[in-house]
């Protein structure tokens, strides 16, 4: 039930960045953000209970800085039929927004799902996080 609810938090945290940057700001269609933001999703989930109990907070927070910057570009490029913004920038807009809030999720993860006491500084751990 945790996992169902972490990934609920996160799949919030992602459409409502996006909904913010892509919809409010260069106009982009709810429907082609709520795509966007399950892809985003998914992917990024994985990576965190793949690469985060791996690593450190720095570095599974930089790679979620860059899943959200090609997904949002790649996915643009394929969804999105004629932007009449770049999409670079609103890639990169998306990537920095979501990935400050990942840096917190991440805590979120360590914390509240896997029990842990661990500091989002922690790198090295004594055992494995997920239960």
């Amino acid at each position: 039930m945790k996992y169902i609810e972490a990934l609920l938090i996160k799949f919030a945290m992602i459409f409502s960045a996006l909904f913010i940057i892509l919809g409010l700001a260069f106009g982009v269609e709810l429907y082609e953000i709520f795509i966007i933001s399950l892809i985003i999703t998914a992917v990024g989930f994985v990576g965190d209970l793949i690469i985060y109990p791996k690593t450190s907070n720095k570095i599974a927070t930089g790679g979620d800085f860059v899943i959200v910057f090609l997904a949002v570009w790649l996915l643009g490029l394929w969804l999105i039929a004629t932007p009449d913004f770049s999409l670079i920038m609103a890639a990169l807009f998306s990537a920095l927004l979501i990935a400050a809030g990942e840096w917190f999720f991440h805590i979120y993860l360590t914390k509240r799902v896997w029990e842990q006491k661990e500091t989002s500084h922690t790198t090295e751990h004594d055992e494995p996080r997920q239960s």
